[in-house]
């Protein structure tokens, strides 16, 4: 019987290997098709026209992130979808994004958001319908052209970086405290919790700037499933069954923290969310970089919206500009230094939101830093609209940073109909950067 079950063996393995080249055709059709979705969203990608628009507030804002979470729910409703096969299949079609900045030079700071060519109106028409003391310009050069393209020609210049990206330590099923959580009857109690972000972004010196990119892309539903998993899965870690003379009974123990979870959770997936990742970057004189303020300076501003029983920011220590021989692989740490910088540079200046494909991180590969570890691909999650309102919107009256924003100095009425609403920018207004 034994004998007989080896002969079976053999045959089928030597039945699978004859058939080598029927495999070799389905992998190579494998690749193939990954190799063109890659190409063709990638020509679909670069074909997109894009604006820079900047957001300068009143310094008598009132309006609560409340605001910013129904603009986020109109840019949710501007999601586009391949509609049929030659959408997706040709031409590549993909989900737009947006990008959201904050970006302090030497201390002075700037919003902008950064939007597809064809969404501008509707963009703005969201802002000023909530927003309406709100003034907001097109930016005609981008503030990162006035940067060098290389991480090389960055450090000729007597600069040198850091840079980073913040993921979630849990599921994205657990949402961060957002600004319900610091919402208080009394006025002068009130919290605004982008304060903590603009006050160390304030605490710079005129050879520094920092530059953080939130990128969003409305998502579907899909995400949701994997949230209400985890919420069956603390119902049934809760559920104890004991077994009586009349049969078996079921007792349901919850503490008061699980069921506070479980509500967070649910109020959670109850609205519509995000594909999000959040990139950063510290570029400054080689006099005065410090490595301390580099790591540590915008994640502790991040850090506020930690909630231990639910979710927090840490840092992606596999994708942060710092390595050395003792980190895995444990080979090359200058030069997976010298990579890692190359590719999150590279990433903020092309906006660039992770891919799930396999194509897509293979073509990301760079000789020391391939980027295929786990906690890569965990640095795109999903955020709803009510979290990306409290960690970007625009300051209200009670940010002590007020002065050291781009504000609008006085308020202005209404133009009237037909007339142009902004000129071109002044020349007194140029981006600051590393060239000049």
């Amino acid at each position: 019987m034994v004998f007989d079950l080896l002969q079976i063996v053999v045959a089928v393995q030597t039945w699978i290997l004859s058939l080598w080249w029927l495999w070799l055709f389905f992998i190579l059709v494998a690749l193939s098709y990954s190799l063109w979705m890659a190409y063709a969203q990638d020509y679909y990608k670069k074909s997109i026209q894009w604006v820079m628009l900047e957001m300068r507030t009143p310094r008598e804002l009132r309006k609560s992130p409340r605001a910013m979470e129904q603009v986020f729910m109109s840019l949710h409703g501007m999601r586009n979808a391949p509609g049929q096969w030659r959408d997706k299949y040709w031409d590549g079609e993909t989900s737009r994004w947006f990008c959201c900045e904050i970006v302090s030079f030497g201390g002075e700071i700037h919003f902008y958001l950064r939007v597809p060519k064809g969404n501008k109106n509707m963009v703005q028409a969201a802002i000023y319908a909530h927003y309406p003391d709100i003034e907001i310009t097109e930016v005609s050069e981008d503030y990162i052209h006035r940067f060098p393209a290389k991480v090389e020609e960055v450090e000729a210049l007597g600069y040198t970086l850091f840079g980073n990206e913040l993921i979630l330590a849990k599921s994205d099923a657990y949402p961060i405290r957002t600004f319900y959580d610091f919402e208080t009857i009394e006025e002068e109690q009130q919290l605004d919790p982008v304060a903590t972000l603009l006050e160390t972004l304030n605490k710079i010196s005129p050879e520094e700037n920092i530059m953080i990119q939130i990128l969003v892309r409305p998502t579907d539903d899909s995400w949701k499933k994997a949230s209400e998993r985890v919420v069956e899965a603390l119902k049934e870690k809760a559920r104890t069954e004991y077994t009586t003379a009349s049969g078996k009974v079921t007792f349901t123990e919850r503490t008061p923290g699980e069921m506070e979870v479980m509500k967070a959770i649910q109020r959670n997936i109850g609205k519509p969310g995000f594909d999000t990742v959040i990139r950063y970057l510290y570029i400054a004189k080689k006099e005065v970089f410090t490595v301390n303020f580099a790591r540590r300076g915008v994640f502790s501003s991040f850090n506020q919206y930690a909630s231990e029983s639910l979710n927090k920011f840490k840092h992606n220590v596999k994708a942060w500009t710092t390595s050395a021989m003792w980190d895995p692989p444990f080979v090359f740490p200058k030069q997976r230094v010298k990579n890692r910088k190359e590719r999150i540079y590279e990433n903020y200046r092309r906006r660039w939101l992770h891919e799930d494909s396999f194509t897509g991180k293979l073509l990301q590969m760079k000789f020391a830093d391939w980027g295929f570890t786990g906690q890569r691909a965990q640095a795109k999650y999903v955020l709803n609209v009510e979290e990306l309102a409290t960690i970007y919107h625009p300051p209200t009256n009670i940010v002590l940073t007020g002065p050291l924003i781009k504000r609008v100095e006085a308020r202005k009425i209404g133009p009237p109909a037909g007339l142009p609403i902004y000129g071109e920018e002044d020349e007194g207004n140029k981006l600051p950067g590393v060239k000049k």
